[in-house]
């Protein structure tokens, strides 16, 4: 049996008042596929992954994108950032409108720390 393919992202996005929701799409042995809805105010913590890079692909809106060191900067729809094994990330969405973004990781367990310098 085929398992799905293809994913309506923008329709499968969740958002909530509580935070910025991330929804699993799919995991193989290779990678693993989540997205992200994040209304105004909202934040994608800064953080690092210790096992694997963080591909993330804005599909709308726009984010103010943590590079670590207390560097930023805008990501739009259409742009990609990539964090590479260990490099600092997350977001605020600074903007009036929701913002929706893909994350790739690979390999699909990546780990998570939480960083502190924001």
């Amino acid at each position: 049996m085929d398992s799905q393919r293809i994913f309506d992202l923008e329709q499968i996005a969740c958002f909530s008042e509580q935070g910025a929701t991330v929804t699993s799409i799919i995991e193989t042995e290779n990678s693993s596929i989540a997205v992200w809805g994040v209304q105004p105010q909202q934040i994608v913590q800064p953080h690092s992954h210790p096992d694997g890079q963080d591909t993330w692909v804005m599909l709308k809106g726009t984010l103010t994108y943590y590079l670590g060191e207390h560097r930023t900067q805008i990501l739009t729809q259409g742009e990609v950032a990539i964090a590479e094994k260990d490099q600092v990330h997350g977001a605020i969405n600074n903007s009036q409108e929701n913002a929706v973004f893909v994350s790739i990781y690979s390999a699909p367990q990546i780990g998570y720390q939480r960083e502190l310098d924001y």
